[in-house]
Formats: C-alpha cells, sequence, structure tokens
C-alpha cells in the first residue's frame, strides 16, 4: 500500500513496538488521541455551513413568512451553539 504524502500522523515501527507493550490505561489513552486526530481531520475536511445561507435559500420557499423564517433561524442557531438557547 503506497503511503500518502500529506499525512501528518504515520505509525512507526517503534510506535508499534510500545503499543504492544501498553497496558489497558496507555492503549485507549493512544486510540483516543488517533480518534481525536481523525475526527479533526474529518472536520477540517468538510466546509461548514453559513446559517445565513441556509436561512436564504429557506427564506426563498413559498408559504414561509418572516414569523416563521425566525423560528427556524432560531432552531437552527441551537445546533450551532450547543443546545444553548439565546
Amino acid at each position: 500500500m503506497k503511503q500518502k504524502a500529506h499525512r501528518t500522523y504515520m505509525t512507526t515501527r517503534a510506535q508499534y513496538k510500545d503499543a504492544k507493550k501498553f497496558d489497558h490505561a496507555q492503549f485507549d489513552a493512544f486510540c483516543t488521541k488517533i480518534y481525536t486526530e481523525g475526527y479533526k481531520d474529518g472536520r477540517n475536511s468538510v466546509p461548514g455551513a453559513d446559517v445565513n445561507e441556509v436561512m436564504a435559500v429557506i427564506g426563498n420557499i413559498k408559504g414561509i413568512g418572516t414569523k416563521k423564517l425566525e423560528d427556524i433561524r432560531a432552531s437552527i442557531e441551537t445546533i450551532f451553539t450547543g443546545g444553548e438557547t439565546a
């Protein structure tokens, strides 16, 4: 398998040997670190959504008035603020 040149994290032979000797806590920490790095890479590879662009598209739907549009905006913004309402 050919390695990709743009990768920032590659497991070396020394890391592999060390991982074989890990206890449960060390192995969990190692796996968590790998997962976290992968999650960050995944989040960075997907462009975020702009609430204003989403609202502009929703506003073009026939039957959606200003009051309903504001209700939708409030609901959508809770996703971006972690569930906190303004």
